[in-house]
């Protein structure tokens, strides 16, 4: 918007005059239009002899009241229409103490002395009358617009930079007593005097007064309020126009005051400016031509028609609005100007020729500004693109109609102006949707930053066009670059006679070219095209400042291909100044990464290739070339017909380098020339046997280029193969017409070092495999190389990446594939006639292979191995290794157990373990390792021999399933360098021979308690050996064991060991006493019942603690016989396994009670059953009795008694039974009380008895 007036485009904020401080620097006289006509001839000059105001209060006040000013600040976007803004934003300016108010009335035109002598008396008396007008209104014969013209940007100057709403006059209030009334008169009196002034001018500007208060010694004096009131009084202002502010008024206060005063002075800056609008209102609504101060000359001129005087109103009814913030009000009045100046009474009664056409066109397009400012603002973005396209339509058809038309330098120039207008206008109004961007795509939508979508509330019926879609200003910048690059083409176009300049050529011609090319806003044309050696206009700068511009904000938004197509054009345009290294330093870095080659966008790729080219060639930049021709060379694009293709000479116009450039290319992400492929004829080989393949290379040059030469071609593999080098043979006379040709180069090992050097790939460790084959391929050839290798190693084997070499006395050109999977595959053969092919590889990757090792021929055996072992078994197993090889072998052995980590297992060679008495001492040494991996060499196995080993597994503890891996790994003696492997694996399940049930009985002791009236005599005697004196208690403990072994097992021995005993007692266990019938040997799933009996002796009398017993349960077994026969186990010692007995805890200081019976000898059916009561405390207890008579029996005995027991006793009552039957188990009901708890006790069985939960069952034999 520089093109046009400031004052014509720019918002319009109210204007508030600061009086009395410090001026601003760039006015001092207060006016800042020198140009506004009789401003300084008939100006009301306004001035008071008062100094400014200094000092550090009046200087922090002024600049916070100029800080306020927002006159260059760009006006917001306002999100909600609803919404008043916070506060009035205004245009702010300090002019001391003097200021010049523009004339409201111009002067009478001269007149001319009487031609007659007689009228010369009577001058005065005859004096004409002149109606007076505003020096700049179309009625004043001096104005700019007289008499036709519409409006002048001076106008809008003057209510924006001259007139203000609000004047505010600073002036100094004196707190010295003596001398505060001698002052305050003279202030009156100043007050009145500028008042006065401006009241004579016209204007009704507000008028306020700010009294700032001189620094005292003293307090701040009670009459303050008082002569305030006075100066008012005396001065005539309200209470809202004269303030005070203190002498010690701080920052903050300061700020809130300057702050309030401005909000205060809103209302009355409204209502100025509207009555403006009223003003103007009244004068549209006479609907007449107001009389001129002279009439126009006859002929020559014309007046302003009504409709020209409406947009006049209508205009300033629409500045007055925007100053009162009303912008829905500016924006009906804009769009009535605009509609009354496209009417048929005003721009088109102005004829093309006429100066007024180009001021009528200039008016359109500030009205539309504003018009398309007041969308934007309100947030109507369609109607605003509605606007612009509309007024470009306009302007266009009437120009064609009534001007110069649009085919010249002048409209295109128009149009990238407007379009600039749209982008700047975009910018200003900072709208939401285009300032968020760089937030999260999950916050905002992608779409949203680039271009306002359409509202929902619209209907959907109503005609909506895309475009009607606001744009980011990138559009509107590339699109007003784009119409530069018009101008400048039609610029070029004018003919050499019309860029004379206008001092050089004939009249004629002047006015002939005035009539042909339009200049609105545009330089003449010796301006726009000059001749050659003169400076004109800089269209290049226009058009990259645009194009720059536009760049950024596409960028922004992540417009990838919008952006690379910039960069073109600005490139473009810095290679047409010239500026060759700019142009290169754009596209150069751009050319790796544009969007274009994978897309398939070639005419795009070909017009940045040679623009870049070229560019490289001007800076000397090899490696650039030689990039851009290797993918030039492709026939995708379009042939250049003056053009040599041949990389071999692509720098020959280039001079030398030392080093010379060495270039790698990634054939990936280039548009490659040449093409190659490689695929294994078979999914999988075998390990010293032949692997073959095929490597395919493809030419995509143009059909004119010349021949590529390859000096070497590399093809590396992931794995185990080694890589391939094929060198070229330099064969001068090469096929490079037939279009397709197959060769099977032989590969050798590489002779020189030259041949060693290493490959970039993960096989670089490995040495390449060296062949010579003709690599000169012609355009649209095709060249197959059979290969053939020998794999040492086994493994997976994919082809890694393929390269090609050109080494040339300039260069080195490298171009590496390395994703090669491919979607057909084909393998190439030579038939009689010509070369076919076939589809290979379906359903399978064909550049990978998988590599085999050779199948063993040596032959693994177990000679003794078993279904099944148990825990703790040592277990030995013969390994036979057989050589069925044709021809002896190296071999070794080696065994790997797997099981689970936490396993003590191990494995180790028969002859390596340590014998029983070693293996015994290093028991009480710590283990620092378990072994699970043995290995041994065997040495030369000759053919058809066998050799045996023996393997120990040892320290099964541990249920689980074991895996034994036995491995051969040997090599033939003629063939050191291909291992191979034969391997077997065996399970070895181990499994628990035993388990067992367990349960804790009580028995009676039969030695008698200690009594404390009767003396040990050993405690008499001399012996020293410590006795042991504490109580003793009787218990068995029952095993159920059960065979879970799937062979029988014999068990030689079964005993209770203990393993730990606590409580101050000690423990003596019998030996095994079994219960069940049967022999040593036991099967599956059969059981063993034994009983041992456990007595517990405390050491000390008095202690009652309880005692806990941790036992386990140990069984000696072994294997039987015939088992050990059948298997040819090589051990039959005896196997020792251990059970795990639960902890019994035994309670020492509770009384209970225990029944044991007996038959008796005398009487057969006659049993003695005897209850004995134990008091193991140191509390005296007495005990009731109670045997319940049954009818399964008679007792002979009491049938209820009391037991007083001392401590530490016990006392048996015997009771003779006679049961009624024989044959049966009968149950006795003895309840016995402990009288003192209240306690019930048990009852508990021995020996030879049963028991459930009413007490002890006896059994009554039968007859015999």
């Amino acid at each position: 918007m520089d093109a046009y007036p400031e004052d014509y485009v720019v918002h319009n904020l109210p204007f508030v005059l600061l009086s009395g401080l410090e001026p601003d620097s760039e006015d001092g006289l207060g006016s800042s239009c020198p140009d506004y006509p009789l401003l300084h001839e008939r100006g009301v000059h306004i001035y008071s002899d008062l100094p400014p105001l200094s000092g550090s209060t009046a200087e922090e006040l002024r600049e916070i009241l100029l800080a306020e000013d927002a006159s260059r600040t760009p006006w917001e976007a306002r999100e909600n229409i609803l919404v008043e803004p916070a506060g009035t934003e205004y245009k702010i300016k300090s002019v001391g103490r003097s200021y010049r108010l523009p004339p409201r009335k111009a002067d009478p035109p001269p007149v001319s002395p009487p031609m007659s002598p007689t009228g010369q008396g009577n001058d005065i008396s005859h004096a004409p009358y002149f109606v007076l007008h505003s020096p700049i209104s179309p009625l004043t014969p001096s104005s700019p617009t007289f008499s036709d013209g519409l409006l002048t940007p001076l106008w809008v100057t003057k209510h924006q930079s001259l007139v203000p709403a609000a004047v505010i006059n600073f002036f100094p209030f004196c707190l010295d007593p003596n001398m505060s009334s001698l002052r305050d008169n003279q202030l009156k009196i100043e007050i009145n005097g500028l008042k006065k002034d401006w009241s004579s001018s016209g204007y009704k500007t507000r008028f306020i007064v700010v009294l700032l208060s001189e620094e005292s010694n003293g307090a701040f004096t009670g009459d303050v309020d008082d002569r305030v009131t006075g100066i008012r009084r005396a001065t005539n202002l309200d209470q809202k126009s004269i303030f005070l502010l203190p002498p010690d008024a701080t920052p903050d206060e300061l700020k809130a005051f300057g702050k309030s005063l401005l909000t205060l002075l809103q209302p009355s800056v409204m209502e100025y400016y509207r009555d403006l609008s009223k003003h103007a209102r009244r004068k549209r609504n006479r609907s007449s031509i107001p009389p001129p101060t002279a009439p126009p000359t006859t002929g020559t001129s014309q007046t302003l028609s009504l409709q020209g005087w409406n947009v006049r109103y209508e205009y300033k009814m629409g500045i007055f609005a925007e100053f009162r913030q009303e912008i829905d009000a500016a924006l009906r009045n804009y769009e009535n100007a605009y509609e009354t100046l496209f009417g048929q009474e005003v721009f088109e009664n102005i004829a093309g020729w006429s100066p007024r056409f180009n001021d009528a066109r200039l008016v359109a397009d500030t009205i539309a500004i504003r018009i398309i400012r007041c969308l934007l603002w309100t947030g109507q973005t369609p109607a605003a693109v509605r606007s612009w396209v509309e007024h470009r339509s306009r302007s266009q058809d009437i120009i064609n109609r009534r001007g110069k038309g649009t085919r010249n330098y002048g409209w295109e120039a128009w149009e990238a102006r407007w379009s600039m207008v749209m982008a700047q206008l975009i910018r200003q109004a900072e709208i939401p949707y285009f300032t968020s961007v760089g937030i999260t795509q999950d916050q905002f939508n992608e779409q949203y930053s680039i271009f306002i979508p359409r509202e929902k509330t619209v209907p959907p019926g109503d005609a909506f066009y895309p475009w009607e879609q606001l744009h980011h200003e990138g559009y509107w910048l590339y699109r007003s670059a784009k119409h530069t690059m018009c101008r400048r083409h039609l610029a070029e176009q004018i003919p050499d006679e019309d860029r004379i300049p206008p001092g050089q050529s004939p009249a004629s011609q002047i006015a002939n070219k005035s009539y042909l090319y339009d200049t609105y806003l545009a330089p003449e044309t010796h301006v726009e095209a000059p001749q050659s050696g003169v400076v004109g206009f800089n269209h290049s700068a226009l058009i990259l400042t645009a194009l720059n511009a536009a760049l950024d904000e596409f960028s922004k938004r992540d417009q990838v291909r919008k952006t690379e197509c910039l960069r073109l054009e600005i490139a473009e345009e810095y290679m047409r100044v010239g500026s060759w290294t700019e142009a290169y330093n754009i596209l150069q870095p751009l050319w790796f990464m544009i969007t274009w080659r994978h897309s398939g966008w070639w005419q795009l790729m070909e017009k940045f290739g040679w623009a870049l080219r070229e560019c490289a060639v001007r800076v000397q930049d090899s490696e650039t070339i030689l990039r851009v021709d290797w993918e030039l060379l492709n026939r995708a694009f379009q042939p250049k017909s003056d053009w040599r293709y041949d990389i071999h000479r692509s720098l020959e116009d280039i001079p030398p380098a030392t080093p010379k450039p060495s270039v790698v290319l990634r054939a990936e992400d280039i548009i490659s020339s040449v093409t190659a492929s490689f695929i294994f004829e078979k999914p999988e080989g075998n390990v010293g046997e032949p692997l073959h393949g095929q490597l395919v290379i493809t030419s995509c040059a143009q059909r004119s280029s010349s021949p590529i030469r390859f000096s070497e071609i590399k093809i590396a593999f992931e794995g185990c193969l080694r890589p391939i080098k094929l060198q070229s043979n330099h064969v001068t006379e090469t096929d490079v017409t037939t279009l397709c040709t197959i060769s099977s180069p032989s590969l050798r090992e590489p002779s020189t070092s030259s041949d060693t050097a290493s490959l970039q790939s993960p096989t670089s460790f490995l040495t390449p495999l060296i062949g010579t084959a003709d690599l000169t391929i012609g355009p649209s050839q095709t060249k197959v190389f059979d290969v053939a290798c020998i794999p040492r190693e086994a493994g997976e084997s994919r082809v890694a990446s393929i390269t090609l070499l050109i080494e040339e006395e300039k260069f080195d050109l490298t171009c590496a594939m390395t994703e090669l999977t491919q979607h057909e595959s084909f393998w190439w053969k030579q038939t009689k006639s010509r070369v076919t092919r076939r589809r290979v590889g379906k359903n399978r990757d064909t550049g990978q292979c998988k590599i085999k090792p050779k199948p063993p021929k040596i032959r693994i055996t177990t000679l003794n191995l078993m279904d099944t072992y148990y825990t703790n078994e040592r277990i030995v197993l013969k390994i036979g290794i057989h050589n069925e090889e044709d021809e002896a072998a190296e071999v070794t052995a080696e065994a790997r157990l797997f099981g689970r980590p936490e396993s003590a297992a191990k494995i180790l060679w028969l002859d390596e373990e340590s014998p029983p008495w070693m293996q015994g001492s290093e028991r009480s040494t710590p283990v620092e390792g378990l072994s699970h991996f043995i290995k041994r060499p065997l040495g030369i196995l000759e053919t058809s021999s066998h050799r045996q080993l023996e393997i120990v597994l040892m320290d099964t503890r541990d249920a689980s399933d074991y895996e034994l891996e036995i491995s051969s790994l040997y090599n033939l003696v003629s063939d050191t360098q291909t291992p191979i492997i034969a391997t077997l694996k065996v399970k070895i399940p181990i499994i628990r021979p035993f388990e067992a049930n367990y349960e804790f009985m009580p028995r009676l002791h039969p030695q008698p308690w200690p009594d404390f009236f009767t003396v040990d005599d050993a405690l008499l005697g001399n012996d020293s050996t410590p006795k042991i004196g504490g109580l003793q208690q009787r218990w068995c403990l029952n095993s159920k064991v059960v065979s879970f072994a799937l062979t029988p097992l014999v068990i030689e021995k079964i005993s209770l060991g203990l393993v730990g005993v606590g409580g101050g007692a000690t423990c003596h266990i019998g030996p095994e006493a079994i219960v069940s019938p049967g022999g040593p040997e036991i099967y599956l799933e059969e059981l063993r019942e034994s009983n041992f009996a456990v007595d517990i002796h405390k050491a000390i009398l008095g202690d009652r603690r309880p005692t806990a017993l941790n036992l386990a349960l140990e069984i000696q077994w072994r294997r039987s016989a015939t088992d050990e026969s059948d298997s040819a186990l090589s051990s039959n010692g005896t196997t020792i396994s251990t059970l795990a007995v639960p902890r019994f805890v035994v309670p020492g200081g509770e009384p209970r009670v225990l029944a044991s019976a007996m038959a008796s000898q005398i009487r057969f059916g006659l049993i003695h059953l005897d209850y004995t009561i134990e008091n193991p405390s140191m509390h005296f207890l007495t005990f009731n009795l109670t045997m319940e008579a049954s009818e399964n029996f008679a007792f002979s005995g009491p049938k209820t008694l009391v037991v007083q027991l001392v401590p530490l006793s016990r006392h048996t009552v015997r009771y003779s039974l006679l049961a009624s039957k024989r044959g049966l188990w009968i149950q006795p009901q003895l309840i016995v009380v402990d009288t003192y708890f209240n306690k019930t006790l048990r009852v508990l069985p021995t020996e030879d008895m049963r028991s459930d939960k009413k007490g002890p069952l006896i059994w009554v034999d039968a007859d015999d």
